[in-house]
């Protein structure tokens, strides 16, 4: 008779245990906006390879079951998630970033908290690891600027307990 164990670790490595600590409430997957066209434009929209990207995302994320789609006011992370959008007919609530990255972070964090179920959040090189921070996840550095492919996953158990995956 063999037997088979299996140990859910959060983003500290302590083992969780409870029933209440190995339940998810919630799932966040974040992603950095794709490939941005080139030129001086401080809006620019997706590249080809930008889109392409997008496009493969609906695959790449199709187990999961998003209730939101989390963007800033930019072309490229809205860009981003409306091939999703579409695809399962959610809007994408664009989370503004005018009050500052402290302000928007927090914001964040509010839009997530305010509804249940998944969320997919599009964000930026700098953005991504400070919300991945600010829902107890550890610190990452930024992303390099030509960093595009990484997906990162949060589940966040009822106990509170948060358990951080670089997915891709």
């Amino acid at each position: 008779m063999a037997l088979s164990l299996t140990l859910s670790l959060n983003a500290n490595g302590t083992e969780i245990r409870s029933q209440d600590q190995l339940e998810v409430s919630k799932t966040l997957v974040l992603i950095r906006h794709g490939e941005k066209s080139a030129g001086k434009n401080k809006d620019p929209d997706l590249s080809q390879p930008g889109k392409r990207r997008a496009e493969q995302l609906i695959h790449k994320l199709k187990n999961y079951q998003f209730s939101q789609l989390l963007a800033t006011p930019f072309k490229r992370t809205q860009e981003t998630l409306l091939p999703i959008s579409k695809a399962l007919d959610l809007p994408i609530t664009i989370i503004d970033v005018k009050s500052g990255l402290e302000a928007h972070i927090a914001a964040t964090v509010k839009a997530v908290e305010s509804q249940s179920g998944d969320v997919l959040i599009a964000g930026h090189s700098n953005t991504l690891p400070m919300i991945i921070t600010a829902f107890g996840g550890p610190k990452i550095d930024d992303l390099n600027e030509d960093e595009y492919s990484n997906i990162y996953e949060l589940k966040i158990y009822r106990s509170g307990e948060v358990a951080f995956t670089q997915v891709e």
